[in-house]
């Protein structure tokens, strides 16, 4: 009993417990332990305990309606609580626990936690607190429950794992992040030692190659994220032995990136690697300074970069970019809503500044890229110049293989849902991110009909924030000023606008149609921001003003500069670290 109590003392749920209330809680507890991917408790079945995560890390998964899919409700740190809604509310879980790693638990039966909450005030007052902390704060569970043990796995003789591993903890440090690693020839230690390593490091990367060794096994049910080291010229085995036997439930809960290492012919398809482990990112590493995204991303100081759309005004994210790129200010995840998902794509390609700006004016400023108009059918354009466009710059190339993870999203107006494009072909998916409903036709995806993603998600920071645990930067482009009202003030017919302007302007309602798309509640608070937010006032530049380019791109530039002057004291040490 003694050697329990002392371990709660540890903990910060029991932290202010009296003595009498640990005693208490000792007594009539038990300890148990499993392993990664066994069930803690399923959805729908009845409270019996309340649980106490010791050491390791669960994860909450609750089932939707139609019982389709698992929706990841948040995850358990060691010396939080587990099953404590149910407990007070007498009805069954809500939601099905899995240990994602191997865990110890404490259990305290029902019966001994209604008895502590009428005899002990204190232990009232902790739950309470518990209670109301996640009930306020429903995504601090997510924030909070950074992965500590990483797993760099080997899926080749001719990876150097472990030289690659202890590189990767040196560069980690330089981010003030306390990081050790083991090899992969390490013996599986006792629990308890592996504890006091975990607690005396921010991060533990474990380096192993994939065999049937009782280190490989041990790594499989500790690690919290798996990173996956494949070359380029080779190929995954099926199925890919990333999970132990038991569990098979929560595998696909697993947090598994694919970092893809350019050595060799290109021979194998990124997309089959992904598939075949589950991949939710891919890291593909070219070169140093590869190496140093993966640390950041790592260490958790990783920099996500999010365009909104924004039609002509999205210019001002080519100014964002060289600003950032002359402060030093690395892009490691970066994503794009329409307008902004083409710039984020140039970004994520890995061209020069020189390179794409010349690239956007062609494409953009030398001619109207809506001008191919039509008498309107699903569209006021014919949406072939965006193609041809789309296919000259970025041809054939895939997402999964561009040199920053990217991604950018598109609607579907089917069922109202956002539509996250990760992979595949990149013009493919810009072209659906592009699709202003009413100007350009939109694109068919099976049963989907996928139109801008500025319909749904206009500035998707909070997809961002959920990829990525470090700093997320975000350049809005369309909170005000994009229409100019004088415009619909007593508009002129078809015929004298035509007289007036010519066919190569665009007409008002292409204004019209592509604000309607892109307006939402400006003012209404995020559910997950940007952490530094740089929003361009774009002066005198419409949503289709294609050829106000040096506008908006200079304003653009002058707000970034001084969005990273004011931010100074939070990007100079990652600044410091990524340049050293």
């Amino acid at each position: 009993m003694n050697i329990v109590r002392d371990r709660l003392r540890n903990l910060p749920f029991f932290a202010e417990l009296g003595a009498e209330t640990l005693n208490a809680i000792a007594e009539a507890s038990t300890w148990q332990s499993l392993a990664g991917g066994w069930e803690v408790f399923e959805q729908g079945a009845p409270s019996d305990a309340l649980h106490i995560n010791l050491t390791g890390r669960l994860i909450v998964v609750r089932q939707s309606p139609d019982g389709a899919e698992d929706v990841v409700v948040g995850y358990i740190r060691a010396g939080e609580p587990v099953g404590e809604m149910s407990i007070l509310s007498g009805e069954p879980h809500s939601a099905s626990v899995y240990a994602l790693r191997d865990t110890e638990l404490l259990s305290i039966p029902r019966e001994t936690v209604e008895k502590l909450i009428r005899e002990h005030g204190d232990f009232a007052a902790a739950l309470a607190r518990i209670v109301l902390t996640r009930a306020r704060h429903p995504q601090t569970s997510f924030q909070q429950s950074a992965p500590r043990i990483f797993a760099v796995i080997s899926t080749s003789p001719s990876i150097d794992v472990d030289a690659r591993v202890r590189e990767l903890a040196r560069r980690i440090a330089a981010y003030k992040v306390n990081a050790t690693w083991l090899s992969c020839n390490s013996e599986p230690p006792r629990t308890s030692d592996f504890d006091l390593v975990e607690n005396a490091h921010d991060v533990v990367l474990l380096a192993a190659r994939v065999d049937h060794s009782p280190w490989y096994r041990f790594v499989l049910r500790h690690a919290d994220r798996f990173l996956v080291m494949a070359r380029r010229d080779s190929r995954p085995s099926k199925p890919f032995p990333l999970t132990a036997e038991d569990g098979a439930r929560a595998r696909k809960f697993r947090l598994v990136d694919l970092v893809m290492l350019h050595e060799g012919a290109h021979s194998g398809r990124t997309a089959e690697w992904m598939e075949a482990i589950g991949a939710s990112r891919v890291i593909n590493m070219r070169n140093e300074a590869c190496v140093d995204r993966l640390a950041r991303i790592i260490a958790g100081k990783s920099v996500g970069l999010v365009l909104s759309g924004g039609g002509a005004r999205a210019y001002a994210h080519i100014g964002a970019v060289k600003a950032m790129r002359e402060a030093g200010v690395p892009i490691d995840f970066i994503c794009g809503a329409s307008m902004g998902a083409v710039v984020a794509a140039c970004v994520a390609t890995g061209w020069p500044q020189a390179d794409m700006e010349t690239r956007i004016r062609e494409a953009f400023v030398a001619s109207n890229p809506l001008g191919d108009h039509v008498l309107p059918v699903v569209a006021l354009t014919r949406g072939g110049r965006v193609e041809e466009r789309l296919r000259s710059n970025f041809d054939d190339t895939l997402i999964e293989n561009l040199s920053l993870p990217f991604f950018c999203v598109s609607s579907d107006i089917v069922n109202g849902a956002v539509r996250i494009h990760n992979q595949g072909l990149l013009r493919t998916a810009l072209r659906a991110s592009i699709a202003l409903p009413g100007i350009l036709p939109p694109v068919i995806d099976d049963h989907a009909l996928l139109v801008d993603g500025a319909v749904v998600n206009n500035f998707p920071t909070d997809i961002m924030t959920s990829l990525h645990r470090g700093l997320t930067i975000g350049v809005d482009v369309a909170r005000e000023g994009v229409i100019d009202v004088e415009a619909f003030r007593d508009p002129p017919g078809f015929f004298s606008w035509i007289a007036s302007h010519g066919l190569s302007d665009a007409p008002p309602i292409v204004s019209l149609l592509m604000r309607s798309a892109t307006a939402r509640r400006e003012n209404s608070e995020m559910q997950r921001p940007a952490d530094i937010m740089i929003t361009p006032p774009v002066p005198g530049v419409e949503l289709r003003d294609w050829k106000k380019y040096e506008v908006a791109v200079s304003d653009g530039y002058r707000s970034t500069k001084a969005a990273i002057d004011e931010n100074w004291p939070t990007l100079a040490p990652i600044i410091a670290a990524a340049g050293r």
